[in-house]
């Protein structure tokens, strides 16, 4: 991988972040799009990002682009009030298991510093009224993250700031990056790379990318884009996530042409789309590798942009940890990926945007229809050579 990519990765994985509370990682994204005159940024007034990429010169005519989406925040904590000159209470936005936050390490950007602390006190959320709808979901009371907590620190944090579980910048270890957030961060920084090869080898193809907010708290900068009609119509949406390794899939495998997720089977025309890029990058790429799985560990933002009527589907990072979840020791720990993945993950994504000029999006599976094709070539004489004699045939009892 080019040293450059993964510097910006570790970067922007480093990034403090909340649902929210996401202004450096917006920050990050507008200096990004001012260095690079191709490129185009318009905030809807929810907060979320557009860019646009177009082709200086006469560039290829493409009716459906490829829009790639992240979202900016990450499971955290978002700080309310000093209680005292030594604690402060924080609210907790994201799903992390209850059972993880006694006594954890944190810390909070606030200054344009880190001011680090430990959770004294968890607050758990006041039971609601059950209607018989929700009843199912009793038994997993326990597993709900708590209202908020109460944190004791060694100075005072500003209200408003975000906090993240306290672990070290990113790390490479061996094969692997480990950081406080992958999720999403890793994926946004995926989409940013391969902005960032485009724009250097002057691409011929405009594509987009969508960065929403408040994503860990039910999608709620997607939602509230595609309501507001911000993400255009034509688009074919690629949600980028970094989603828990399930069984069946390898971190170091590649990355994942996600079919759907918890609640939701994707586009199958986008889905298949991802596909034939896939297999057509390999074809030329050895190094290339993917994999291809339902990913039920959890829910994306593809759901909702399905659901809403947009073509869409997913590709994800393989993440160890998930929500900085550590089941085997049973506290949090930092989120892991693979970098080799990562680096498959750019190639993919730089393919995809310069599909549309080789591969127009006509709702259908090129390769599979021509395998199809091929067999009904291939059976059909057989089936009518024979249809009369089938039928004729009584069966003896």
């Amino acid at each position: 991988m080019a040293v450059k990519y993964l510097d910006l990765l570790k970067t922007v994985v480093n990034l403090p972040t909340a649902p929210f509370c996401e202004g450096a990682v917006v920050a990050f994204i507008r200096d990004f799009v001012a260095a690079r005159p191709a490129l185009s940024l318009r905030a809807d007034r929810f907060g979320n990002l557009l860019v646009r990429y177009r082709p200086v010169g006469r560039g290829a005519r493409v009716k459906r682009p490829v829009l790639f989406a992240a979202h900016m925040d990450h499971p955290g904590f978002v700080a309310t009030r000093m209680i005292d000159g030594r604690h402060c209470e924080a609210s907790f936005r994201g799903w992390v298991k209850a059972e993880y936050f006694q006594t954890a390490k944190v810390r909070f950007y606030s200054g344009d510093r880190w001011v680090r602390g430990k959770i004294a006190r968890v607050i758990r959320k006041k039971p609601a009224r059950v209607s018989r709808a929700t009843a199912s979901a009793r038994s997993f009371r326990d597993q709900e993250p708590p209202d908020s907590v109460v944190v004791r620190y060694a100075a005072a944090v500003a209200p408003g700031s975000p906090g993240m579980w306290d672990f070290p910048d990113a790390q490479i270890r061996g094969t692997q990056l480990h950081a406080r957030a992958c999720d999403d961060l890793a994926g946004l920084a995926g989409i940013l790379c391969a902005i960032d090869e485009l724009c250097r080898k002057r691409a011929r193809v405009p594509f987009m990318a969508f960065f929403t907010r408040a994503e860990e708290v039910g999608f709620g900068g997607a939602l509230a884009a595609v309501a507001d009609k911000t993400v255009p119509r034509q688009a074919i949406v690629v949600a980028v996530e970094c989603s828990k390794a399930v069984t069946g899939v390898a971190l170091g495998g590649g990355p994942v042409l996600r079919v759907g997720d918890k609640a939701s089977v994707f586009t199958p025309a986008a889905t298949a789309y991802c596909q034939v890029a896939a297999e057509e990058l390999a074809g030329r790429d050895r190094s290339f590798v993917f994999q291809r799985k339902l990913m039920d560990g959890g829910t994306c933002e593809s759901t909702a942009y399905c659901h809403y009527g947009y073509d869409a589907t997913g590709i994800c990072l393989p993440l160890g940890n998930y929500h900085n979840m550590d089941e085997k020791t049973g506290r949090v720990g930092p989120e892991f990926i693979d970098v080799g993945d990562f680096q498959n993950l750019v190639k993919w994504f730089v393919a995809l945007a310069e599909a549309p000029a080789k591969q127009p999006y006509d709702e259908r599976h090129p390769g599979l229809d021509a395998r199809l094709d091929a067999l009904l070539m291939q059976h059909r004489p057989g089936l009518l050579r024979t249809a009369a004699s089938v039928s004729a045939r009584s069966v003896r009892r």
